[in-house]
């Protein structure tokens, strides 16, 4: 969507919008595991502006890094996790630093993109896509005035702060979204042709500290007014390696061969 269109969007949207912010992981820190088959954790009641923001990352002048939400984890060993969104509906609480008692929207359709590395945190402060620095960062890359914003839901990407830090470097893993969507350039690969408000997908990971940005997959939700928010749940699980199922079976099915046989003899 072209620079000029997706600012009167935002300007027009902003009435049903909370502040706009930067990239933070607040509420939506999923902690550390040790890579052990079992663990896991959920994070719920947050929610993404609009219905659209993983997507709209996918096509050629990249997207705005605040119409999607950042969460990390850190992974103490190497491991196989799952990481699952899901749509979520919520009234958020009225009494906390920006109230807001209207209820949250269901009906997100999430996408998702796995990156290794952090954004800024404290004390540091908070990367943003409108920053000069992060403006220089792209601009080198696509040329002057060719991007919506930082955010690239199937790229490299990176992004800085006001301070003009060195750069947060996010490289790209692997993503996955709800259903699938060609929106004029083929179909997005990653989909999982299922289009139920839920996705997830497993990754074979190395120890160290992830973040996962996640919004909607509904291209054609840029031009629906006002931008409602959207309600969205996430777990993060470790899960069992596909070589520890095979010993399973393998496992089970010897025990059923002894069984059969210890039969026949009798």
């Amino acid at each position: 969507m072209k620079t000029s269109l997706k600012y009167a969007l935002f300007l027009a949207g902003m009435t049903s919008l909370p502040a706009m912010a930067h990239i933070t992981y607040s509420g939506r820190d999923f902690g550390t595991f040790n890579g052990i088959a079992g663990e896991s954790q959920t994070r719920w009641n947050n929610s993404v502006p609009g219905n659209f923001g993983w997507v709209d990352g996918t096509d050629a002048d990249w997207g705005d890094s605040h119409k999607t939400r950042a969460y990390r984890f850190h992974l103490n060993n190497d491991a196989d996790v799952k990481v699952s969104f899901q749509s979520q509906v919520f009234t958020p609480d009225p009494t906390a630093a920006v109230p807001n008692p209207v209820p949250v929207e269901g009906g997100l359709t999430p996408g998702f993109s796995l990156y290794s590395g952090l954004a800024h945190v404290a004390p540091f402060l908070a990367d943003h896509d409108f920053g000069p620095g992060s403006t220089a960062i792209r601009d080198a890359i696509a040329g002057a005035g060719n991007t919506e914003g930082s955010f690239r839901a199937l790229n490299d990407w990176s992004i800085t702060n006001d301070n003009n830090d060195p750069p947060s470097i996010f490289t790209y893993i692997g993503s996955a979204y709800d259903g699938s969507v060609d929106y004029g350039t083929g179909v997005i690969a990653g989909g999982d042709g299922v289009p139920d408000h839920m996705v997830s997908k497993t990754f074979h990971l190395a120890a160290g500290d992830y973040s996962i940005f996640v919004g909607g997959s509904d291209y054609a939700n840029q031009s629906v007014l006002p931008q409602l928010q959207y309600g969205i749940s996430g777990t993060v699980a470790v899960v069992p390696e596909p070589e520890t199922y095979a010993m399973l079976l393998a496992g089970l099915g010897l025990m059923g061969a002894m069984v059969r046989r210890r039969k026949s003899i009798g």
